[in-house]
């Protein structure tokens, strides 16, 4: 159901707040620097898409920290997201089944990718976020340009 720009700034106080995002970091290229295959990680974005209904992708993200000898060192990542959008009349013991299922998905898949995908650790997160749908215009189709983006930008 799509919001107002009203209706979206009443949620003034962070307990109001139920919707979860959920990220995972995935790397783009594997621990000898050769670019991991693209479909190792779209098998990885449609098990979440799966669990949440859709998933965001973030084709490029860069993951930096200072090494032993004080160089910045980067390696281009991309982030997949979803967000659980829950009522905000739903009674709280749901709530917490549904977060507790989601938690444990999250964490599951990041260990699946970090076994998978060769990494020591993997990066999940979860943060209260609101989540709404504002209106724009349904048309039955836009113009097809061919182009598969994810295997473009992963």
């Amino acid at each position: 159901m799509a919001v107002s720009a009203k209706e979206l700034m009443e949620i003034n106080d962070l307990k109001e707040i139920n919707d979860i995002k959920y990220s995972i970091i995935v790397p783009k290229y594997d621990n000898s620097g050769r670019k991991i295959r693209v479909d190792k990680i779209a098998e990885k974005v449609k098990k979440m898409a799966r669990h949440f209904g859709g998933v965001t992708v973030i084709p490029s993200v860069l993951g930096c920290w200072e090494d032993d000898s004080g160089k910045l060192v980067c390696e281009e990542n991309a982030e997949i997201y979803s967000i659980r959008d829950i009522d905000k009349n739903e009674k709280p013991s749901q709530i917490s089944k549904i977060r507790n299922e989601d938690t444990n998905f999250i964490v599951k898949l990041g260990e699946e990718i970090g076994k998978d995908l060769g990494q020591a650790v993997v990066m999940v997160s979860n943060a209260r976020t609101e989540m709404s749908f504002v209106s724009g215009e349904y048309k039955d189709s836009i113009k097809d340009t061919g182009v598969d983006w994810f295997k473009k930008l992963i």
